[in-house]
Formats: C-alpha cells, structure tokens, sequence
C-alpha cells in the first residue's frame, strides 16, 4: 500500500506552489524485482529504496522548472529530495530528511 504520508506530501508540496497542477509520477511503488533491476543497471538506486515502501515518489510537474518543484519539496522538511535534473525528475520521499 501507498504510505498515506506520501500522499498528504504530495498535497502539501502542491499548496505549497500554490497550483491545482497535476504531478507527473515517473516512478512510485516498484517490485523488489523491479527494484533489484534498477539497482544493478542505474546509479544512484538504493538497494532497499523506499519505493518499495510506497514512502517514494518520483515526479515532474509540466508548467513548473524542476528547480522550483526541489525547493518547494526542500521548504517542506517533510523527508528525502533527490533532484535528478538530467532525467527530469525530483525524488521526494517520507523518510528521514535529508536531499542529494
């Protein structure tokens, strides 16, 4: 199941930019398998990512710079940010705060 956390971040995250804008989700929950495969072929995927939790989104936003969408999640304090701007997606998550 999706951590309900990650969805109230969502919404928080979108009031926060003051928009009823949709998010793109690259990636959300993933498979262990799924997982495990990214892991071995990509970097920066953590072995036991928080995807695998439902605690982790991966995401866009078509009318906002990925810039603006990191330091709105950054402003939050809410969990991890991962800004990934060459793949055109900010990680946001509802572990522990911390950004990369």
């Amino acid at each position: 199941p999706i951590n309900p956390g990650l969805l109230d971040l969502l919404c928080e995250l979108r009031l926060k930019l003051e928009t009823t804008q949709h998010f793109e989700v690259i990636s959300g929950y993933r498979y262990t398998a799924t997982n495990a495969m990214l892991h071995n072929t990509s970097d920066g995927v953590a072995q036991h990512s928080l995807h695998m939790d439902g605690m982790a989104a991966d995401i866009r936003m078509p009318q906002r710079s990925l810039s603006t969408l990191r330091k709105a999640a950054l402003d939050l304090k809410s969990g991890g940010v991962g800004y990934y701007p060459a793949s055109q997606f900010v990680h946001v998550d509802v572990g522990r705060v911390r950004h990369w």
